[in-house]
Formats: structure tokens, C-alpha cells, sequence
């Protein structure tokens, strides 16, 4: 697809946000990938390590394994036993702990800069010499099994989104929750465990991350020094996540013990990873911050603010994801509004995007916004950890966050639409509406298409929702 035309007069000058920092990046023989990032504002750093192994790796019947190692990884080598690690960190003025998601699983440690080296030694001990016991496994699968109907069986909001990603995503692994199912849980064996460590668990399929009051080449001496003679080995191909679009319109319709209904849609599109052009992922994520971009965005002022149709609104796009993403909104609608019509009012301000035009000042603020929600979320060390963490499993360089700026500000009014007209259609959307037990019977009996009435303003509160609690990020806490 051509590039917008420089001349266009929506082209907004490039905004003065940058992102630059002081960054050293070292590849190690046996593979393992090393990022330095100085920060010397206070004399603390943080170290992760990031594998490229999540959910999207697991077959049907061993869901939940990446997440149980994870678990598993805090007890204890031949070197640290037990719960040492924890105690070690504890001592030192340290902190660590770890999170599973789709297509990653990382740790992390948090010390006074001059324990870096503690930090590296304890991280590369358990690369390489976890004991996996069944003493240790069977308590600990109990512990998960908790956590799994904490945050999801007992969360009706979230069990009903499981099931929403499941019909968001109909082929892509990125479907399958990352703690897996409690069937799975009550299925998985020590030997599957093992077998995932020694498969994944390798220096050329991590990523090392550190930031903080470090000097590169010191620290470089103390990456080779604990992580230079480990072996590499093959590690196996991943899945493919990547989702069909214009598969066809989807919708689910459930009945969960709530107190307020909501409504979550969702269209395929492409990441940065999978678009043919990197200048319509972009203009995805401009897109979102148009419709949900603080209290100036169109979510917020029109429907909000305006028609009284919602309580609240959110609209969400993953630019970073490894493989498909999701456009998704999830709404609550304002008393008295049904949820087809708040999807009706959603879906018109959708298509608005297709055909009125971005003003250039609309378009500015936007992207001005968005590059400063960028630098904000980059403001401590584990921000910028986290950031280039994300970056790297997804086969991404963290390289991009330095000409985010100008890629945004290359996108014009027209080429936005284009994109809009292209992904955001009903071929490529998934709806769920998500109604409480007293409401199904009224709501069906209702027109879904009848206009939505001026209403008087009220005093719900406008706060904007987010997905509710799922597994899809889950972490230990040793």
C-alpha cells in the first residue's frame, strides 16, 4: 500500500515527545540476547529475563504448563534450595517474582545496583539446575488451582470472557487462557513439566534485559561470566498465532450473576508483527486513541458526556502483539439503554471514522497523547523493562520505540480511514453481550435499531472500564 503523500495538509508537524536513551545490546555466542539500558537517577536496577515460551506453545490437553513452571521455577536448585531465592532477595534488599502470558514467560529482580551480579548469578543457577520435585509440584498445583478459581471460575465477568476470546480468536492459540483449564490443571504431570524446561529453558531462546544505575561493561563481564558457558540447544518452532479475517460476524449471547450488564466487541486485525505495511498497524493504534484517547476522545465526549448512552467505555489495541491482535471496546451502558443499543451507538461512531474526517487539530492531540502515554510508561526502570521485554518476544526490536514518532506523524487523515474501512468491519467482528439475569428477557423484547432518546444528565460515574481479571497475565508470587 502507498505511503501517505508528505504534501497532504493533514500531515500534522512532527510532535517535539522523543524517546531516546543510552542502550547496549550484546548477542552471546550460545544465543542469549542481552539489553543494558543506563538509568541513573536512583542507584537501583532492575534485572529480567524474558523466554519466548507462553500459552500459544501448549497443545489442548497441557494447558497451563508455561504458567506452572513458572510457578516451579522459585523452588529451589541443587545451589539455592527451597525457597533460598526468596530469602537471598529478601536480605539484599531485593524483590523478585515473574508473569506468563501468551507468548512469553519472564522473571524479574529488583536490587541496589551493586547486587546486579547476585541478581545475574541466581538468574542463570535456575536457567540451568532447576530441581523439579513431586514434593514441590503437587502443593504448588493446588496453589494454582486457587489462583484459577479466584480469578476466573468465581469471576463470572471473567469466565464469560474466556469465552469471548475463544469466539474472538476462532484458529489462533491466542484463544487459550494462559493458566489453561481446571481440567488441565488437575491433568498436568511433573515429567510434562520437565520435559518444558529442558525445551525452552535455553540462553538462545531468552532474552536478559537490565536497567538501572549500571555501567555496560562491568555488567557485560558478569552476563559472560554466569551465562557464557552455558550450552545452547534447538529449541522447537513455534505456533503460528496469526488469525484468518473476514471470517464472518459472531456474537454470543450470556446470562452471568451480575449486577451490571456490559457489552464487548472485538475486530481481527493485524500487530506491527503481522502487517504487510507497518503504517496500518500505526493507524490502528492512532484509531483507537481517536475513539478512546482521555476525556477530549469521541467515546468520551459523545456518547458519554453528550447522548448519556454510556456509563463507561474503553478501547484497547495491541500494537505490540506477537501474531494477530484485537480492536476490542467493552462498554457499560447508562440506565436505562439496552445493550444492542449501546452496540448500535458504538458501531456508528465506528463508522464515522470510515467518513468524517479527523480535524488536523484532533489528529495532533492524538498523536501528541499518545506518544506522551509512551515516555510516561517509561518513567520507572521496570516500565522500560517491561517495554522492551515485549518488544523483543514478539520478534520485534526495541529499536522501534526511537522512530515511533515519525512513523506516527507520517500518517495522514485519508490513509487512516482507508484502514478503518479495511479492519473495522462486521466480517471481522466478534460481539458479546454480556447481560445480567433480570435483564436477557426485557432486553430481546426491545428494538435494537430504535434511536437512542436525548436523555436528562445523570449522575453515573463516566470511569473508563477495562477487560475484566482473566489469566491472560499471570504471575507468581513466591
Amino acid at each position: 500500500m502507498a505511503k501517505p503523500n508528505p504534501a497532504n495538509s493533514s500531515v500534522i508537524t512532527p510532535a517535539p515527545i522523543q524517546v531516546k536513551t543510552k542502550t547496549y545490546e550484546e548477542t552471546l555466542p550460545n544465543g542469549l540476547k542481552v539489553i543494558i539500558r543506563e538509568d541513573h537517577r536512583a542507584p537501583v536496577a532492575m534485572t529480567q529475563i524474558w523466554y519466548k515460551v507462553g500459552s500459544t506453545d501448549e497443545t489442548g490437553d497441557e494447558l497451563g504448563l508455561s504458567h506452572a513452571l513458572e510457578h516451579m521455577m522459585f523452588k529451589g536448585t541443587s545451589k539455592v534450595p527451597g525457597e533460598e531465592l526468596s530469602r537471598i532477595s529478601g536480605k539484599f534488599g531485593g524483590s523478585t517474582n515473574a508473569f506468563t502470558s501468551s507468548n512469553y514467560t519472564g522473571y524479574y529482580q529488583l536490587y541496589p545496583a551493586q547486587y546486579v551480579p547476585l541478581a545475574l548469578e541466581l538468574e542463570a543457577d535456575r536457567m540451568q539446575n532447576l530441581q523439579l520435585r513431586q514434593q514441590d509440584f503437587e502443593p504448588e498445583m493446588r496453589v494454582i488451582m486457587e489462583e484459577r478459581r479466584q480469578r476466573t471460575d468465581d469471576n463470572p465477568k471473567a469466565l464469560a470472557y474466556e469465552k469471548f476470546r475463544w469466539m474472538a480468536y476462532p484458529t489462533s492459540p491466542l484463544r487459550q487462557p494462559t493458566i489453561g483449564h481446571m481440567k488441565n490443571l488437575e491433568g498436568l504431570k511433573l515429567d510434562s513439566l520437565k520435559r518444558w524446561y529442558q525445551k525452552w529453558y535455553t540462553p538462545n531462546n531468552a532474552t536478559l534485559i537490565i536497567v538501572g544505575d549500571v555501567d555496560p561493561k562491568k555488567t557485560m563481564y558478569d552476563v559472560r561470566r554466569y551465562f557464557g558457558d552455558m550450552p545452547r540447544r534447538p529449541t522447537p518452532v513455534r505456533s503460528d498465532v496469526s488469525e484468518f479475517q473476514h471470517i464472518g460476524e459472531r456474537q454470543m449471547d450470556v446470562t452471568v450473576p451480575v449486577q451490571i450488564p456490559a457489552l464487548y466487541l472485538a475486530w481481527n486485525v493485524d500487530s506491527l508483527q503481522t502487517a504487510d505495511n507497518p503504517d496500518k498497524a500505526y493507524a490502528l493504534a492512532l484509531l483507537q486513541s481517536v475513539l478512546d484517547g482521555g476525556l477530549s476522545a469521541r467515546f468520551e465526549s459523545r456518547l458519554i458526556r453528550e447522548q448519556r448512552i454510556l456509563a463507561s467505555v474503553s478501547c484497547n489495541y495491541d500494537l505490540f502483539s506477537r501474531g494477530s491482535s484485537l480492536f476490542t471496546i467493552t462498554a457499560i451502558p447508562e440506565q436505562g439503554v439496552t445493550l444492542e443499543q449501546a452496540r448500535t451507538a458504538i458501531l456508528a461512531e465506528v463508522e464515522k471514522l470510515k467518513t468524517d474526517p479527523i480535524t488536523p487539530a484532533e489528529l495532533e492531540r492524538v498523536k501528541t497523547s499518545y506518544l506522551a502515554e509512551l515516555v510516561y510508561s517509561q518513567d520507572s526502570i521496570a516500565g522500560q523493562a517491561q517495554l522492551i521485554g515485549i518488544l523483543e518476544s514478539a520478534d520485534l526490536s526495541y529499536k522501534i520505540i526511537d522512530t515511533l514518532p515519525q512513523k506516527l506523524n507520517q500518517l495522514s487523515v485519508p490513509y487512516m480511514q482507508q484502514i478503518a474501512q479495511q479492519y473495522l468491519v462486521r466480517d471481522n467482528l466478534s460481539t458479546m453481550y454480556l447481560r445480567t439475569p433480570d435483564s436477557k428477557t426485557v432486553a430481546k423484547a426491545q428494538n435494537p435499531v430504535q434511536p437512542i432518546p436525548q436523555q436528562a444528565p445523570s449522575a453515573t460515574a463516566s470511569a473508563t472500564t477495562t477487560d475484566p481479571v482473566s489469566s491472560t497475565n499471570a504471575g507468581s508470587n513466591p
